[in-house]
């Protein structure tokens, strides 16, 4: 049991995948927050859980674990519960089978300290469009990596985790894998 660690699931579509309700069962703190699909909801989402670890969540908890309901933890995930930093995230495969953010960090399996949290204004996370609006000109997860720096913490990668789409996203030293879900557990 992950007894320093808040575990918030962010469930945009209404259920959590099966392996990841699974590898969650290891955390003694664990709350699923219901959201829209919008990407405006996301980042409103992601702010609301941040602000009530920061401000409610038991003071046991130094650490909160922020995991997307379509992420699936590998045995690599756990580099991530290692980890010291103040602000790290697991590296996350895209729908494409390339990385997510390769050059930042992915929101979708971040874990961020009480102090970071703290420290940092918010909103944490927020999308940024072109002025007329029809462009996205940067995301959550790299508004939330430029606040990290400006606030002194250096956001860092560790460990892997899969991205479940209509099949898990893997990464491979030849190329992304997709795996169904029994090919998961083998990974």
């Amino acid at each position: 049991m992950h007894s320093d660690t808040f575990l918030a699931v962010v469930a945009g579509r209404g259920t959590v995948n099966p392996l990841l309700r699974r590898w969650a069962e290891r955390f003694e703190r664990r709350r699923v927050f219901y959201g829209s699909d919008l990407r405006d909801h996301v980042a409103c989402r992601r702010n609301t859980i941040v602000k009530w670890f920061r401000d409610e969540a038991p003071p046991a908890a130094a650490w909160l674990l922020m995991v997307d309901d379509d992420v699936v933890p590998v045995a690599r995930t756990d580099e991530l519960l290692r980890c010291p930093a103040e602000v790290a995230a697991a590296r996350v495969w895209a729908r494409t089978g390339r990385e997510a953010h390769p050059h930042g960090i992915s929101a979708a399996c971040v874990k961020i300290s009480r102090k970071a949290a703290r420290a940092i204004p918010p909103p944490w996370f927020r999308f940024v469009f072109s002025p007329d609006g029809t462009r996205e000109v940067l995301c959550e997860c790299r508004y939330f990596w430029r606040k990290c720096h400006a606030a002194g913490f250096t956001p860092v990668q560790a460990g892997i985790a899969g991205h479940r789409f209509p099949v898990t996203v893997l990464p491979e030293p030849d190329g992304p894998a997709f795996r169904f879900d029994g090919e998961v557990e083998d990974a």
